[in-house]
């Protein structure tokens, strides 16, 4: 039995919440284990090679392994196949079903851009500085580029009155910090000691919602719309085989993190007047599972609505599911 527990510790080490929970440590640890003797040994390096958030999207795919293998009569399951040019994610025989599967996280595109704005100031404002911790923030959603500046002066020259977490009971665990401006909360952040004391204080998890004591942020429907077009131009490239009754090619995209009616605004999406499934747009994709932004690697059943292709809806009502727990077709 390999010793996985140093990669999870590294590729996770911003999220303290697992690498300080020995039981989430150990589960993983032989979940990447039975994953490597199965014959998934690139997925688990996948993942063990690649650093914080980065490391989340395989432990997406992780999930979508382990749910795949639940079902018995999925057949010669191979990830990222070698002999395609552009492998789908995973390959596998059900019931007489090709199946071609892509697994994507869509990420808020407005949250993207604020987040590498946090990591570059992070970089330029506070590496320099000899205290061996990552920085974890909440940053409310009308934080602007303009807070930036006065937001860092600050955290420079109020560092000597702060200290790294010690209970981990909250998100970002306690001791946590806020900024304030005109009587409003913009930011609220906590540090972590890094295992390596390594001197330098790095940005950890930066999470944006839309409220401070919420755990779900509205939707910005053009940005959704863009970002699930997004995930469908790159997943048509490894998704080349025709849609037939033996032959579905499916994406499994998961939206992170929680944004509030996704499940409501996908049909409007896909389906509505200029709808990314209308006809001879990703023809040979043959439908889509939106799994809800609350699923991880150790949730121990498959949540999902699949929303299939109109032009392929016949064939999509003659496949078998490949996740058990599957939500039937959504009817447009």
């Amino acid at each position: 039995m390999t010793d996985f527990r140093p990669n999870i510790r590294r590729s996770l080490r911003i999220y303290p919440r697992i690498i300080e929970d020995q039981d989430r440590i150990e589960t993983l640890n032989d979940i990447l284990n039975e994953l490597d003797s199965l014959g998934f040994g690139k997925l688990v390096q996948n993942f063990c090679t690649q650093p914080d958030e980065k490391a989340f999207d395989f432990l997406f795919e992780i999930w979508t392994c382990q749910m795949l293998l639940r079902n018995r009569d999925v057949q010669a399951l191979q990830y990222e196949p070698p002999d395609a040019a552009s492998p789908p994610d995973f390959r596998f025989l059900l019931q007489g079903v090709n199946f071609d599967i892509q697994v994507k996280r869509l990420h808020n595109t407005k949250n993207e851009i604020t987040r590498r704005l946090f990591v570059r100031e992070c970089r330029k404002h506070l590496f320099s500085i000899p205290k061996p911790w990552f920085i974890n923030f909440w940053v409310a959603d009308h934080f602007t580029r303009q807070h930036l500046n006065p937001f860092f002066a600050y955290l420079k020259q109020s560092l000597n009155q702060f200290s790294p977490v010690t209970m981990f009971n909250t998100f970002l665990g306690e001791p946590q910090y806020s900024w304030q401006q005109e009587g409003s909360i913009l930011v609220q952040f906590s540090f972590i000691e890094k295992q390596s004391k390594e001197p330098g204080i790095l940005p950890g998890v930066i999470s944006l919602m839309g409220t401070a004591s919420g755990l779900m942020e509205p939707i910005d429907t053009d940005a959704f719309r863009k970002g699930v077009e997004r995930l469908l131009k790159k997943s048509r490239n490894s998704l080349t085989r025709p849609v037939s009754s033996t032959q579905a090619n499916l994406l499994v995209m998961q939206v992170v993190p929680r944004i509030f009616f996704a499940k409501q605004t996908m049909p409007d999406v896909l389906y509505g007047s200029n709808g990314l499934f209308r006809t001879g747009k990703f023809s040979n994709i043959s439908g889509l599972i939106l799994v809800p932004s609350q699923v991880w690697c150790f949730s121990d059943r498959f949540e999902g609505i699949y929303f299939p292709r109109a032009v392929h809806l016949k064939n999509g009502l003659l496949h078998p599911k490949p996740f058990e727990e599957m939500e039937a077709p959504y009817n447009e």
